[in-house]
């Protein structure tokens, strides 16, 4: 066969098979103009961007919304640790009284025209260093019950969602509160949990107090437990301290003078947790 036969034969079985039928898969479709691709992709994107928002939207909101306020409010990624200096005062000292508690103060310099008891369950101590104390006792549940009555959230559902025992007593409530950071909230959560843990960071931004950017610590002395906010010697001079009594609530608020000559150290507010207990045994 001489070569230009063969290259006739080519062509033609060349063109045959291009002209097969669709049914076969031989016929090569024309190219895809760009306006098409184009819309193509726009489509995909849209249909994936949809179903996304569709499964996992509110959580992404949620997500993002506690990150930002972490960025914020640095404390809201802390949860309680345990204190690193665990050692009390020896000082002289003194032991005070109030509201059926008795408890030992380190400083003995009191300011008595100062120092004055406000609305029946609050104790003003200034000292003539320029430190001050307060002490305020508060009924069981006050904290409790305002949060969720302020929030209008019902008890029935709020035990069904964070637990049966969470709602008997101020510490659990507070440990709860405190636990909560933006990590443990997940796209992948159910959009149930991911609110739930939203409400509980709400309430952890607008109710720790002190300077808790310099820490959340677990306290604990002889009869009481709580929560220490903040280190003394901060830059705010504040330090708050929390205790929960059985049938009670006590908040502890120290104020340093700055730049005072008697500084407020660690272990002066270990002295006080450590001592804190009810008069008569009550």
């Amino acid at each position: 066969m001489h070569s230009d036969d063969r290259g006739t034969v080519d062509d033609s079985l060349h063109l045959t098979i291009e002209e097969q039928s669709p049914s076969f898969g031989f016929r090569r479709r024309p190219p895809m103009s760009r306006r098409k691709r184009v819309l193509l992709s726009l489509g995909i994107v849209t249909v994936a961007l949809v179903t996304y928002l569709w499964l996992f939207g509110i959580q992404t909101v949620f997500v993002l919304e506690a990150h930002y306020a972490a960025r914020q409010l640095p404390f809201l990624k802390q949860t309680p640790v345990g204190l690193t200096d665990l050692s009390v005062s020896q000082a002289l000292g003194m032991k005070l009284s109030y509201f059926g508690y008795e408890f030992e103060s380190p400083w003995i310099d009191i300011d008595n025209e100062k120092t004055k008891i406000v609305g029946g369950n609050k104790v003003l101590i200034t000292f003539r260093s320029g430190n001050v104390f307060m002490l305020w006792s508060a009924p069981p549940h006050e904290f409790m019950n305002g949060v969720l009555t302020q929030m209008k959230i019902d008890r029935t559902r709020f035990r069904k969602i964070y637990g049966d025992g969470v709602l008997d007593s101020d510490y659990r409530f507070a440990r709860l509160i405190l636990d909560t950071t933006p990590n443990r909230m997940s796209i992948l959560a159910t959009r149930e949990r991911d609110v739930s843990q939203d409400m509980l960071l709400i309430v952890k931004a607008i109710s720790v107090p002190g300077n808790p950017q310099s820490g959340i610590f677990e306290v604990e002395g002889k009869e009481l437990k709580g929560f220490q906010y903040g280190r003394p010697q901060n830059p705010s001079g504040h330090v708050n301290v929390e205790l929960f009594p059985e049938g009670g609530h006590l908040d502890l608020f120290f104020e340093q003078k700055t730049n005072g000559n008697t500084p407020i150290s660690q272990a002066d507010i270990n002295r006080i947790v450590q001592t804190i207990h009810k008069a008569d045994g009550r």
